[in-house]
């Protein structure tokens, strides 16, 4: 990994708490509001309590990921309008998404993950959930 100046950055993208891969394990339920600089982190999401995550307004080539370490609780990501669009592979079937509002389900499974990518307009979403009602939309 380069910082665009021919530097080499191996030693900081070692996927360890800190500055690429962030632990949402709180306690308590809480909001989250994502940033552009945000942009290309791994949110493990210790779905133990209710959360929310705002995304920003769709700047293009921004990108996040979330992957559920625990979900014994329902947390939501939310964009600034219906700017939500595309689908995952849930259980043996595919899920569209389109709306304002992915809620992760407590029926998902350890290890579902979604993925977002905004081309400054929309964000436009995939991943993947071991069961049919893992998300929902709105």
């Amino acid at each position: 990994m380069a910082d665009g100046n021919g530097t080499k950055l191996a030693g900081r993208a070692n996927y360890q708490n800190g500055e690429y891969v962030f632990s949402m394990n709180d306690a308590s339920a809480s909001t989250h509001n994502l940033e552009v600089g945000d942009s290309g982190k791994t949110y493990l999401m210790s779905n133990t309590v209710a959360r929310t995550i705002n995304l920003p307004s769709p700047v293009a080539g921004v990108c996040y990921k979330f992957i559920m370490t625990d979900t014994t609780a329902d947390s939501s990501i939310v964009a600034t309008a219906a700017i939500i669009k595309g689908g995952i592979h849930a259980g043996n079937s595919y899920l569209t998404l389109a709306g304002t509002t992915i809620v992760c389900e407590l029926a998902g499974a350890v290890g579902d993950c979604l993925s977002f990518v905004s081309d400054g307009t929309n964000w436009y979403v995939d991943g993947q959930s071991a069961h049919a009602a893992g998300f929902s939309v709105s």
